[in-house]
């Protein structure tokens, strides 16, 4: 057993897939199966099932991965204060982000960080808001920027840029042809939304309860899980989507797409940088923290 295959045996585990997992380490997928493979062969137990598409640890496997989980942070931290007593900041760790902040926000405060520390690796994992929260409540990230907080025990957020969804329409559909859409006209348009734990569908959900409202009154014809699949829906004319406009900016420019301010719907929302409260953040982690909230606090 060694430091690679168990970081190795952690990626695929929190990716659940083999393919993702090498992505993340910058490997070929037989090199992530081979380190797997040699682990499960010391151990001389199966650490892995593949259901379907999906590769989830076995309990050998959830055993395993608590321990490791645990030996590559006291890793992490023995080079980060090495580094430290050398007055260097350097160590590698990860940080989650949902769709908006993690696509557009993020990756070039990322490599202007990385820029002016170069011994520090950041890897950055994107999923939705619900999940990062749940992952930084539970120690697998240490940081999480999110569109949306919840009120738990535990956790900080902080403010750090604001937005306003938009409703999204494909350029042919007959109501992109006028000028401004109001509260009323969801009722008679096919939407397409994100994934329950989405910070987008969220804000939505709590923006027709402030009015009365709820999905159920409303022609939902699609859920999809990301924000990109979201913007080919209307793009192919199958609904109309409530979206941020960063992630249509393009769309918009060349005229595919077009989008509305809805009249009567407050539909600006909150992305936050979440942590854990009382944990203490080793100093390349308090060092980004502090490098993210300079650079987007009060942004929007």
């Amino acid at each position: 057993m060694d430091i690679k295959q168990l970081e190795a045996f952690v990626q695929v585990v929190e990716a659940r897939s083999f393919s993702r997992a090498a992505e993340r380490l910058f490997l070929s997928q037989p090199t992530v199966s081979v380190h797997v493979q040699s682990l499960e062969e010391s151990l001389g137990t199966r650490l892995l099932d593949r259901l379907g598409k999906e590769v989830v640890p076995t309990p050998a496997g959830e055993i395993l991965y608590r321990y490791a989980r645990r030996i590559l942070a006291l890793k992490d931290r023995a080079v980060q204060d090495i580094h430290h007593f050398l007055g260097e900041l350097a160590g590698s760790f990860e940080i989650a982000a949902s769709t908006i902040p993690g696509e557009y926000f993020l990756p070039p405060v990322l490599a202007e960080f990385q820029r002016r520390h170069p011994k520090v690796k950041v890897s950055l994992c994107i999923s939705d808001t619900g999940k990062v929260i749940k992952e930084v409540g539970r120690g697998t990230y240490l940081l999480g920027v999110v569109g949306g907080k919840v009120d738990e025990k535990g956790l900080s957020f902080v403010p750090i840029r604001e937005e306003e969804l938009v409703l999204a329409l494909c350029s042919s559909h007959p109501l992109a042809q006028t000028e401004k859409v109001d509260l009323r006209d969801l009722e008679s348009i096919p939407l397409i939304l994100r994934e329950e734990g989405s910070g987008t569908r969220r804000t939505f959900e709590e923006a027709l309860r402030q009015v009365g409202k709820n999905l159920a009154a409303l022609p939902v014809v699609a859920e999809l899980g990301s924000t990109t699949a979201l913007k080919e829906g209307v793009k192919a004319c199958i609904g109309a989507a409530i979206i941020s406009p960063r992630a249509v900016k393009d769309e918009v420019h060349c005229g595919i797409i077009k989008t509305f301010k809805i009249r009567g719907l407050n539909l600006r929302r909150r992305f936050y940088l979440v942590r854990r409260s009382k944990r203490t953040l080793p100093p390349p982690v308090e060092e980004l923290e502090s490098f993210i909230l300079s650079s987007l606090a009060t942004g929007s």
